[in-house]
């Protein structure tokens, strides 16, 4: 995979995607309004539509939109539950023991530190909730391998339940290449890690700095969505396997990039 390529590729896709037609820009920083809006005319980049689409078909688009969260969501719940799971000891320990009837900023760290030796309960609870939060983190991680492709699988082929075609999605990655495709993650983790610090910079901004970035985050959001879903059809389209003929023989014979 030529990352340099594809890299470039996706900037230029969101830089004309957004200059070309102010209008275009401005129609999609209203539909993050209504967000369904945006993350159909992110289907709409998914398919491989170049060059940047022109917003319309508002009721598709929407539509699109409500599939393509519903399958985020279905990838996402996983994490979530285990994540609510971690703190139900916590919580369940905190009333149980009486501590959210305690005034603990008037306690001295001695009458602290004997308050909870009396409840070891506490320790047993903490234990369990970082045990489950550190499964969650691994999970998210896990699941984030299948739904980079999952969305875009969904999108190519319209049906929901190809976002969760496992068996699909691995055989893609493997004609991909495992490597490649973890760097492919690894670099889009990055660029957004990078984009999210840039708006951040705004905020130190005096007096106005709140104001900055969220003007900063509704301006810059559309090319960044425009770039990284680009960059995530690139991702999926290498690997499309390919067909060749083969001498003698009136049959193609697939072969995988």
């Amino acid at each position: 995979m030529d990352f340099g390529a594809m890299l470039d590729d996706s900037f230029t896709y969101a830089k004309k995607g957004v200059c070309e037609r102010g209008t275009r820009w401005l129609l999609l920083i209203m539909s993050m309004i209504i967000f369904p809006l945006i993350l159909g005319y992110m289907v709409r980049i998914y398919r491989g539509e170049k060059p940047a689409p022109e917003p319309g078909e508002w009721w598709t688009t929407f539509v699109d939109g409500l599939k393509l969260l519903l399958v985020q969501i279905v990838y996402l719940l996983p994490v979530i539950l285990l994540v609510i799971l971690a703190f139900v000891p916590m919580i369940s320990t905190l009333i149980s023991s009486g501590a959210l009837s305690e005034d603990f900023g008037s306690m001295s760290d001695s009458q602290s530190e004997r308050w909870l030796g009396s409840h070891p309960e506490f320790l047993s609870a903490a234990g369990i909730m970082i045990v489950l939060l550190l499964l969650a983190i691994l999970l998210a991680i896990i699941i984030s391998v299948f739904s980079y492709l999952g969305v875009v699988l969904y999108a190519r082929t319209r049906s929901i339940s190809e976002a969760f075609n496992f068996s699909a999605i691995l055989a893609r990655i493997r004609r991909i290449g495992w490597i490649n495709y973890i760097i492919a993650l690894l670099v889009i983790t990055i660029i957004g890690f990078i984009f999210s610090m840039i708006l951040n910079i705004f905020s130190f901004i005096p007096v106005v700095g709140d104001i900055v970035e969220i003007i900063a985050m509704v301006i810059l959001y559309v090319p960044f969505l425009l770039f990284s879903a680009r960059f995530s059809a690139l991702v999926y389209d290498a690997g499309e396997e390919i067909s060749v003929p083969v001498a003698g023989q009136s049959d193609l014979i697939p072969i995988n990039l």
